[in-house]
């Protein structure tokens, strides 16, 4: 690849290679400045093998986010343990200050990818299927976020609270909180951190936690 690549070791196959040249070039020329062929310079392949995994940018792109996805999902499977209360907070850490969980930084581009996926997400304002992406999406986060606070729950850690309501609201925070860090000069991520952990500790933990 041209630009500096934040993945370790090599791609697996053409495909993976197309994600990660999809995300410097991302990084590196913006949603606006990207295109098919500054993808295949950064994947060094040809555009026929581009064109052979996908039609065009758009389905590139919905493939993107799921290469996204994956790659958080990956992560949190490797820094996750057996405390629903610990996974709690290494979920939202992963999301809302990825350089502060574990070795993350050494593991996965993961840390860079905020400004990367606001500029994406935009796009979801006028494009359906992209829209449809992130709606899935988020969904699926939610899904994995509400099954920590069952667990949490369930073996006595936290408050008999709603999951899939208590998943959906701690969501919509980390996604403001992801707008606001990518779109300012300052980084608001410590303050929000520190509430995030107060309410926790305040309206989540149950009394013999």
């Amino acid at each position: 690849m041209n630009a500096e690549s934040p993945f370790a070791g090599e791609p697996s196959d053409s495909r993976e290679a197309i994600m990660r040249a999809t995300y410097c070039a991302l990084d590196q020329y913006g949603y606006a400045g990207l295109s098919i062929q500054r993808i295949a310079d950064e994947a060094d392949l040809s555009k026929s093998t581009f064109y052979h995994h996908y039609d065009n940018k758009q389905d590139l792109l919905t493939s993107f986010v799921d290469f996204i996805l994956t790659e958080f999902k990956r992560i949190f499977s490797l820094t996750a343990g057996d405390d629903p209360v610990e996974n709690l907070l290494t979920y939202v850490g992963l999301i809302l200050d990825p350089e502060t969980v574990g070795d993350v930084a050494e593991m996965s581009p993961t840390a860079d990818v905020l400004g990367t996926y606001v500029e994406l997400r935009a796009q979801a304002i006028q494009n359906e299927s992209i829209r449809q992406k992130f709606t899935e999406i988020d969904q699926a986060f939610e899904e994995q976020l509400a099954a920590i606070i069952r667990d949490g729950i369930e073996r006595g850690d936290f408050r008999d609270v709603d999951p899939e309501g208590t998943a959906t609201f701690v969501l919509t925070l980390i996604a403001g909180h992801t707008f606001r860090r990518s779109t300012r000069e300052d980084d608001p991520t410590e303050a929000v951190r520190a509430e995030f952990e107060a309410y926790v500790q305040e309206s989540l933990l149950s009394e013999d936690a």
